[in-house]
């Protein structure tokens, strides 16, 4: 600037400039990207040496696990676990206390579940022989369960029906009968409560399961026309399976037992304005005739269906293990119990959760207590399974084993 006017460098002054300023971008690039090489350096070394202050504290671990065995201790010990965490969190800073709680109590996890395996005897189960010839127990004929039986047990497999799913279990558990089968979830309308309810008050175990697909007709007496129809009937999994249908309709809904009750009621009604959903096998065993196909919402609809024993049987092609179980209801719990799955490398598949019954009413600590249903791929013949079991049994509050079996 002279005498108050602006001095406009020359084009090569410009591009002098902007030369200069390139290379002090590239000297600070050079010089970000030698310290993030630097921290790459440094982190890989704290690694090393983490892994080998894991190595070493295993090795410890392993020695307490022998004293406990020998003094005949608990793995679980509570109160020194929180003293633990208390001491080792203590000197952290506040942004990192929660994160490093949560390491300390993966660590510590870690050396129970390694501690679980070195203490726990592996008993193996006690496992009976599969039925030859056997009864099987069914929700009414023409259901969608009756199929399942016929998948499970072939075409000429006797089956006694009952009313409901409380009078399969009770025939199961007082030996009426070899087998039940029952519809337990399904793929539009989600879990089977009713079942659900109904295995935390039996003693049994899941030998199969299989996937029935599902597919839906309205069926009315015949000679009904679809404008005939005012209200319509069936089990409340299947109603849930059609409600776009029945919804953009207007129909009334009434619940019942079984799709096959809700065609029997239908066959048994001289009302023109009552219709059943069911399958079109179940309709045609009634007198029926559908008067609109595949009225579900999804067409790849499918129900899960189990049959379940009075003795454990688990046949030789077993890859599934289900139980059931309650969780502290503390934050982190349920992350805990993942974690001895995922350190013996055991792959959950399923994983659901029920409030607490009032069935079951001391295990409630609060209104919102659940009851998780795990199934997850592994074999009571793994010895790692068995002690994973054992310490579950050991240590849950409630805990139930509901078998080992194949999907059909």
């Amino acid at each position: 600037m002279s005498g108050g006017v602006a001095v406009t460098p020359s084009w090569h002054e410009a591009e002098t400039i902007k030369l200069q300023a390139r290379v002090a971008v590239s000297n600070h690039r050079n010089i970000l990207f030698i310290l993030f090489l630097l921290a790459v350096f440094f982190i890989d070394e704290i690694d090393d040496e983490m892994a080998r202050l894991f190595v070493e504290r295993a090795r410890v671990a392993s020695e307490v696990a022998e004293y406990k065995r020998l003094h005949n201790m608990s793995i679980m010990q509570a109160g020194r676990e929180e003293e633990v965490l208390q001491k080792a969190c203590a000197g952290l800073p506040g942004p990192l206390k929660d994160g490093g709680r949560l390491f300390f109590t993966t660590l510590m996890d870690i050396s129970k579940c390694r501690q679980q395996q070195l203490l726990t005897e592996a008993v193996p189960y006690s496992i009976a022989e599969e039925k030859k010839d056997p009864v099987v127990g069914a929700v009414t004929r023409g259901s969608y369960t009756a199929d399942a039986c016929t998948k499970f047990c072939g075409d000429d497999v006797k089956i006694n029906y009952y009313r409901d799913f409380a009078e399969v279990f009770e025939a199961v558990e007082n030996g009426e009968i070899d087998y039940g089968v029952l519809p337990i979830q399904n793929s539009t309308a989600g879990i089977v409560g009713a079942t659900y309810d109904l295995m935390l008050r039996h003693k049994f175990y899941i030998c199969r399961s299989t996937m029935i697909p599902i597919n839906h007709v309205l069926a009315a007496k015949k000679g009904t026309r679809l404008s005939d129809i005012r209200v319509v009937t069936s089990h409340e999994m299947a109603l849930k399976q059609c409600s776009k249908f029945l919804q953009e309709r207007k129909y009334a809904v009434l619940e019942e037992s079984s799709t096959a009750k809700a065609a029997e009621r239908v066959a048994e009604s001289d009302d023109k304005s009552l219709a059943a959903v069911c399958s079109a096998s179940c309709a045609k065993l009634f007198g029926l005739e559908p008067v609109a196909h595949d009225i579900t919402d999804i067409k790849d609809n499918f129900t899960r269906f189990i049959m379940i024993s009075r003795e454990l049987q688990v046949p030789e092609n077993a890859g599934v293990v289900s139980l059931c179980l309650t969780v502290p209801h503390t934050a982190g719990s349920l992350y805990r119990l993942l974690t001895r799955f995922a350190y013996c490398g055991l792959n959950l598949c399923r994983i659901e959760s029920k409030p607490v019954p009032d069935s079951l009413a001391y295990l409630k600590d609060d209104a919102f207590d659940f009851i998780f249903y795990l199934d997850f791929l592994g074999s009571i013949a793994d010895e790692n399974v068995i002690k994973l079991l054992i310490g579950l049994e050991k240590q849950m509050r409630f805990y139930r084993f509901l078998g080992n079996y194949a999907e059909v």
